[in-house]
């Protein structure tokens, strides 16, 4: 038995030295299986034996090493592989890391060229839905080193709703279009008991309809919103026209039209678009996000509708309802609201490892152009196998799997699926239905799109945004309140340029010039 043991142990030996032994053989190069360390949207553990990775590797040939790192602690943790040298060849970076990693070193450089040659698809569909000038906002001192990922979901702004059977006990039949016609209703949330138990408990707006006021005014006044003026960036919050929005906000508040615990927001803990103070009946109006966040159900049984709508139905009952509105036009007659935009400036790279124009590189293409140009291989990776992870009745995609499973699984971000910038592909596979509530609520012709004009950090962003941001945060409630005159609002204003503004100021338009300007 020693004999033969010490003859395994030597056998094992020889075999580790060209491919491995045990588990360790399949994340090793040996010549044959390549191996690409892919770091995908970590919100769990990915199963590396999963049948959709199975799929993926033998379509392409390839080992797939799924990195893992604690989302929570991502941006530490990789910086600590990376200094180690033990860097993803595929990550998605916001455009301050990509920066970062791109001086760092840590990245490859992605010859143009090659994309056009190896995915040309994905090079025409990254164009065509994101404009001519993504391929060019992407380089670093005329170089690529990442590749543009588009968001499909952006190309739609927030919606709002109505408790329309409020309304209709106040005597109101339509669901108010211009701010005045809302405030109108607003008052009347509050004075006409709509809810009719016989007390005034109810408010009209909370913290996220606050965001349609500000937009009725012309901007978004989000911390980290910039608007151009003039050819000049300017933070959004600073804006004159803000300072209206605020005044008119103060009265309501004096007249008791909002959520007096609208500084603690409407999500109670929950996802930012969940507004739990509309499901219990506190408030009548508000807007929680965007059209996914709010759907209604399409189809009986089978897609039950937002959580937004199964909440609030649960809890108010059948008989209680909400309609969907439109961003309220302001005395100026501007409507805008918030959007994410196509492009919010992620990048798909790749690590150092893989080289430039390497056999790899050229893999990873090639599994990204399939992605965008083969439907079923793209609904594979995005809910796993007909018959087994979900069911496709005449174009109705029904998950079979809970979320966990989902993730385990790894399908969608949660795997290989970051580089869809064929969008058609994405709303293929979802409902008709869905589709068209999302263009018909969330792409209304002449609402203005509030994106962010600045998508990327900027240099001195660790120094003073977070400061920023508390400041407007405080100030903003403050003036709401009351417990800060709005005759302050200009010393408020020079009191964030001394607390950084005016370098961001700078440093924001150094940006923008590089980008945008020609």
């Amino acid at each position: 038995m020693k004999k033969l043991t010490t003859m395994l142990l030597l056998l094992c030996l020889v075999v580790t030295s060209f491919a491995g032994c045990g588990n360790n053989s399949a994340s090793k190069d040996d010549g044959k299986i390549m191996t690409i360390n892919w770091m995908p949207q970590n919100d769990a553990p990915i199963d590396a034996d999963s049948p959709i990775t199975k799929i993926i590797e033998d379509k392409f040939g390839v080992k797939i090493n799924y990195v893992y790192l604690d989302r929570s602690k991502e941006t530490e943790l990789l910086n600590i592989r990376i200094a180690a040298g033990e860097i993803p060849d595929v990550m998605r970076r916001n455009d301050s890391s990509y920066r970062t990693l791109i001086k760092e070193g840590a990245l490859s450089e992605i010859p143009e060229d090659l994309i056009k040659e190896t995915a040309p698809k994905l090079y025409d569909y990254t164009t065509q839905y994101g404009g001519d000038d993504m391929w060019t906002i992407a380089k670093q001192d005329g170089k690529l080193y990442g590749m543009p990922i588009l968001e499909n979901n952006g190309q739609y702004h927030y919606v709002s709703i109505w408790r329309d059977d409020w309304l209709r006990n106040v005597g109101i039949n339509k669901i108010p279009e211009t701010l005045e016609e809302a405030e109108d209703a607003f008052y009347k949330f509050v004075n006409n008991d709509p809810d009719g138990n016989g007390k005034k408990d109810t408010y009209a707006l909370s913290a996220n309809g606050l965001n349609a006021i500000y937009n009725a005014y012309g901007a978004h006044p989000a911390a980290s919103y910039w608007a151009l003026r003039d050819g000049k960036t300017v933070l959004s919050a600073t804006l004159p026209e803000m300072k209206e929005a605020l005044t008119k906000l103060n009265k309501w508040y004096n007249d008791g039209l909002i959520d007096p615990e609208f500084i603690t927001g409407e999500n109670k803990g929950q996802h930012f678009s969940s507004s739990v103070v509309f499901w219990n009946g506190r408030i009548g109006f508000s807007v929680p996000g965007l059209p996914y966040h709010v759907y209604p159900p399409f189809y009986d049984g089978k897609v039950a509708g937002s959580l937004n709508y199964k909440s609030f139905k649960e809890i108010q009952g059948e008989n209680a309802t909400f309609e969907y509105g439109v961003p309220l036009k302001g005395p100026e007659g501007k409507s805008g609201a918030e959007s994410w935009g196509v492009f919010a400036g992620n990048f798909f790279v790749m690590g150092r490892d893989v080289g430039s124009g390497s056999e790899k590189m050229k893999k990873i293409l090639e599994i990204n152009e399939v992605l965008n140009t083969d439907y079923d291989f793209f609904l594979q990776t995005k809910f796993g196998r007909e018959g087994t992870e979900y069911t496709n009745d005449n174009g109705l995609i029904t998950s079979l799997l809970d979320t966990d499973q989902r993730r385990t699984l790894g399908l969608s971000t949660q795997g290989i699926q970051y580089m869809i910038n064929n969008l058609e592909f994405i709303q293929n596979s979802e409902t008709p239905e869905s589709v068209e509530f999302s263009k018909k609520h969330g792409d209304i012709p002449g609402v203005e799109h509030y994106t962010k004009l600045v998508w990327g950090g900027l240099p001195s962003d660790s120094m003073y945004k977070s400061i920023i941001e508390q400041k407007v945060a405080e100030n903003y409630s403050a003036f709401i309140t009351g417990e800060r005159d709005i005759s302050e609002f200009e010393l408020f204003v020079e009191e964030l340029n001394n607390a950084g503004l005016a370098q961001l100021t700078a440093e924001a338009q150094e940006w923008y010039d590089a980008r945008y300007t020609k």
